[in-house]
């Protein structure tokens, strides 16, 4: 079953890397608003960001 959140969500987090930091951000904060995103789907979202600056030890 379709699940639009999920959709959202997903679609935001392949985002990173390809779009500016602050446009996903504002894109996600946009569903939040809407409830579509919660505070958690955030996190991750910003978990996933954050990753992507990650340095190598």
């Amino acid at each position: 079953m379709f699940n639009f959140k999920e959709f959202i969500k997903n679609g935001l987090i392949k985002a990173v890397g390809k779009m500016a930091d602050y446009q996903v951000i504002l894109n996600a904060a946009g569903w939040f608003d809407k409830g579509v995103l919660e505070e958690s789907d955030l996190a991750d979202i910003q978990l996933a960001i954050d990753s992507q600056y990650e340095e190598e030890v």
